[in-house]
């Protein structure tokens, strides 16, 4: 879950002052362009890379200060439901996700303009067509400039994915809402031993 609100943290990031921790960027597409392999920490790289999706994830859960998060929040667990449920549109976005593997081996990076073009477009024709749709609130300015438009789809993604990897590993809505207080414990254990 740390991975969600730490793709989500860049979203809102971009979206408000039109910048993003890089390395927190790069670990999130990592968790959606690498191959899963049972071990989400050996996924993200470690649970130091996730520290400031796990920081997050405890001040939110524990206090919730930002109405925006939490409806970009559920409506990821949503979308991320419908998403599997949709074999045909699952397999379709796990092709061009492979084809983004590629283009990101070749240029080297895995946050190459080509690579987060590719990722926004992947967002806008699997993802954008199902509902909720979400509507990310921000300042104009950062919001209609066509790289920060395809970083933030691209974080989209990657928040769905974690979504699903977490829900996966047993985690889901009752969860969230339940055992919030498990959540923040669990968080606060992963955060002190990174």
């Amino acid at each position: 879950m740390a991975a969600v609100f730490q793709a989500l943290d860049g979203v809102r990031d971009i979206a408000d002052r039109g910048q993003h921790d890089a390395e927190a960027t790069r670990t999130c597409l990592r968790g959606l362009l690498g191959d899963y392999s049972g071990s989400v920490t050996g996924l993200y790289g470690g649970d130091a890379s996730l520290r400031r999706g796990l920081d997050l994830l405890i001040s939110h859960l524990a206090q919730p200060q930002s109405m925006h998060l939490t409806r970009y929040l559920v409506a990821v667990l949503q979308l991320e439901r419908r998403l599997r449920r949709d074999r045909a549109r699952l397999t379709a976005l796990a092709a061009g996700l492979e084809r983004t593997r590629h283009q990101a081996d070749y240029f080297g990076r895995i946050d190459h303009d080509s690579v987060i073009h590719h990722l926004g477009d992947l967002y806008s024709e699997h993802i954008s067509p199902l509902r909720p749709r979400i509507m990310v609130q921000g300042h104009a300015h950062y919001l209609q400039d066509s790289r920060n438009a395809a970083l933030i789809r691209a974080l989209l993604l990657a928040a769905i994915r974690a979504a699903g990897l977490w829900q996966m590993n047993g985690g889901g809505r009752l969860r969230l809402v339940l055992g919030r207080r498990a959540l923040i414990e669990t968080a606060r254990t992963l955060k002190a031993a990174a």
